[in-house]
């Protein structure tokens, strides 16, 4: 009985140690993912790899229903 206690317990801090390791990998993920959806960093690489700029405030005209 003891025997299997012992792998029981040593199965749990295994997964507990997996757990954590998702926990971290999940962590870095909503990082990354809060860095790329910064309004500064879309608009950078819309202007850098697009060519795309903002319009002059002139040349916008607005719509109403």
């Amino acid at each position: 009985m003891k025997y299997r206690t012992r792998l029981l317990f040593s199965e749990v801090q295994r997964q507990q140690q997996i757990n954590e390791a998702y926990d971290e990998e999940l962590a870095q993920l909503q990082f990354e993912q809060n860095k790329w959806s910064e309004r500064e960093r879309i608009e950078q690489t819309a202007q850098n790899k697009l060519g795309m700029t903002l319009p002059e405030p002139s040349s916008i005209i607005s719509i109403t229903p």
